[in-house]
């Protein structure tokens, strides 16, 4: 039995109509109804493509690696010392900008020492310091003994690494103390998340979440603001080395920094924007783009938690190489170990690129890398290494150096800075969520007087924020037909539609024996076979409608399970959102680009030129339902959003709430929330 694809009431309707009654007139045997029940995926094995749920690592990572790839080369282009200084500028500028720009650096740190201790050929101060009004950091100042080290001390700036205890870890105070013990003073502080600054607790005061699951749950919301969870931790280092440099015992103009793991981000976030750095010395976090992000294809785990991804960061070519040369020729250590998770491959290239731009700026000498055999972690041999590399660069000498292997630390009881041990303790103390709530307020108020004040201007804004393209500047698709099956009363095609290269689109084709005049697109977010989907379908049809059932990217058919960004709060595919933002692009944005482009599609199904009528379950659909609507109103006829967010805000205001990566848009907030676009469709 032969069907002919266009047996549809009435005219075409329509020129890609057309095009598909061409190419497509006669589709060959057709399963009639009584047979076997329906193939409702369209992509196993019938269009040719690799593993579906496989699509949105490779389409993702090919555009990362030709980013970096291009990056890297045009980087290793600029010969003139000129060329270089001019990137760093604008580099610096940009990455700024990315992270939300910083707090105000003028409110007062109101510092104080809490305590101090003596240990052997050291002391240690104990601080409290305001980086943001009542926003407390915890650190713990290691001294020199004033014999035969006198001051002013050169100091360096301590971050600690992802651990529970933050300063309190012995080797991230063994690092301090080794310092102190040749002669340069050490300030080694808390981040937030760990140590004596937990944000997130509960009603007895017991940690929620900590460390990365922590910066995480403050990086979805911060996106939506515009921001980073890396604004915080950067923030808060620059205010440690104003309150270095307010004291007379510390020489301001030798001031270091080193990190060791989430402190070597710490640290390359901060060296290259943060001209009072004489020298750095990143651990275990330096690698790059390429051999990070192939972890995602090997392992289908993590690219990195909230301070370490940026806004955009892949689009613009800054990979890990661009933090080694943005102050060049600023000196610096790059330590690694060579079973890190943090690929030493990566490391390497990002280290040779660094060094052919400091030759060109005749500062070969500053910059090193140094490598000891052994999985992650800040080894005797890289301490060693920093201190030394500091010795060179902050104090002028040349010499080697041993740590002590009966070096003392400070419990964790000593080193405690607050009275409880936390410093949400402290009356009128502020976590960084307030900080982002009293942002959100703001924003609003702002978009409120904006979008009463400037009306149709806000939707170039929207469009700007979100980087979704008009309709007439999207691929016009010409789907490829793979299958179909007859049903009483209906038939189905089978469509692959290509919104975009490396993009496959699934779609089921639900047409009358008795054609239509209206088409439904339909979308859910637990995919167009769904069995509440193929029933609400099916109610569909049998009322005369022609539906149009479409998988969006990453969802149904091409939904990955094995890329979830640090565990299944943040969803299904959080590594995939994560590159997505890196790159400069949303999940949201594509997926809405991806229902302008199938609603053609459905729009060619009846003839005429009737509105499609849009219909979204879930989400991860409505979500992008609600914005493709909003911005092309008069393409659709009635459109139903089932499961969307009230607001963007709800985001912000609840951090541990599951499955909000994948809806942020970077900024969002600070244009439009979703309210806005819903009364556009009312």
């Amino acid at each position: 039995m032969t069907k002919c694809f266009g047996s549809l009431r009435g005219s075409c309707g329509g020129g890609l109509l057309a095009v598909l009654l061409v190419s497509l007139w006669c589709v060959g045997d057709v399963q009639t109804a009584g047979a076997d029940p329906p193939a409702w995926d369209v992509l196993d094995g019938k269009a040719g493509e690799a593993p579906a749920e496989q699509m949105m690592v490779r389409y993702l990572l090919d555009q990362a690696n030709q980013q970096m790839q291009q990056a890297r080369q045009a980087m290793l282009d600029r010969t003139d010392p000129e060329q270089i200084r001019q990137w760093q500028q604008t580099m610096r500028t940009w990455f700024v900008e990315a992270i939300g720009g910083l707090p105000p650096m003028d409110t007062p740190l109101n510092a104080r020492v809490t305590g101090t201790l003596q240990r052997d050929a050291y002391q240690v101060e104990k601080v409290l310091l305001e980086a943001q009004p009542g926003h407390y950091v915890t650190a713990a100042l290691f001294l020199p003994d004033s014999e035969p080290y006198k001051p002013p001390y050169p100091a360096v700036l301590l971050a600690c690494g992802h651990a529970q205890n933050g300063k309190a870890s012995p080797r991230y105070q063994q690092g301090a103390a080794l310092l102190a013990l040749n002669g340069i003073a050490a300030l080694i502080f808390d981040p937030i998340d760990q140590g004596e600054r937990i944000q997130l607790r509960d009603e007895q005061g017991r940690t929620v979440v900590w460390g990365t699951q922590a910066h995480n749950a403050l990086g979805v919301g911060s996106m939506l603001l515009g921001n980073n969870t890396a604004q915080f931790m950067i923030h808060d280092a620059m205010r440690c080395l104003d309150y270095l440099e307010s004291r007379a015992d510390i020489d301001a103009n030798r001031l270091g920094m080193t990190g060791n793991s989430g402190g070597g981000t710490q640290t390359s976030l901060v060296m290259g924007i943060e001209d009072r750095l004489k020298a750095a010395a990143p651990a275990c976090y330096i690698t790059d783009f390429q051999h990070w992000l192939g972890r995602i294809r090997e392992r289908g785990d993590v690219p990195g938690d909230a301070e370490q991804n940026v806004a955009g960061q892949l689009g613009v070519g800054l990979d890990h190489w661009g933090y080694l040369v943005m102050r060049a020729p600023m000196p610096v250590l790059v330590c690694a170990a060579t079973e890190d998770f943090f690929p030493i491959d990566g490391t390497r290239s990002s280290v040779e690129t660094a060094q052919v731009v400091f030759q060109r700026l005749n500062a070969a000498e500053k910059i090193d890398l140094v490598e000891t055999v052994g999985p992650h972690g800040w080894h005797t041999r890289l301490r060693e290494a920093t201190v030394a590399w500091m010795l060179r660069w902050l104090v002028g000498q040349e010499r080697e150096v041993r740590e002590p292997e009966d070096l003392e630390v400070l419990t964790e009881a000593e080193i405690q800075v607050t009275p409880t041990g936390q410093v949400m303790d402290i009356e009128g103390a502020r976590d960084v969520y307030a900080i982002n709530r009293d942002l959100m307020v703001r924003l609003r108020q702002q978009r409120q007087a904006a979008w009463r004040d400037r009306g149709q201007a806000m939707w170039d804004e929207v469009r700007r924020i979100t980087g979704i393209r008009r309709l007439e500047q999207l691929k016009v698709p010409e789907p490829r037909h793979v299958g179909q099956f007859q049903r009483d009363g209906f038939r189905v095609d089978q469509w692959v539609i290509e919104p975009e290269p490396g993009i496959v689109l699934p779609a089921l084709a639900f047409v009358p024996d008795d054609g239509a005049e209206q088409v439904v697109l339909w979308l859910d977010e637990q995919g167009k076979s769904a069995d509440a989907a193929i029933a609400g379908i099916k109610q569909r049809v049998a009322a005369g409608q022609a539906v149009l059932a479409v998988d969006l990217r990453g969802l149904g058919e091409t939904r990955s399970e094995q890329n979830q960004w640090y565990g299944a709060r943040n969803g299904h595919d959080g590594a995939n959102v994560a590159v997505a933002y890196m790159l400069g692009r949303s999940y949201v944005a594509m997926r809405a680009e991806d229902i302008l482009v199938t609603a053609r599609v459905a729009r060619s199904l009846v003839p005429g030129d009737g509105g499609v009528h849009l219909v979204a379950h879930g989400a991860q659909t409505a979500i992008p339902a609600l914005h493709a609507a909003a911005l092309e109103r008069s393409f659709f006829g009635a459109v139903e959003i089932h499961g969307a967010l009230p607001s963007f805000e709800q985001v912000v205001e609840k951090p541990l709430a599951s499955d909000q990566l994948v809806h942020t848009v970077q900024g969002a907030l600070t244009v439009y929330d979703l309210p806005d676009l819903q009364a556009a469709i009312d």
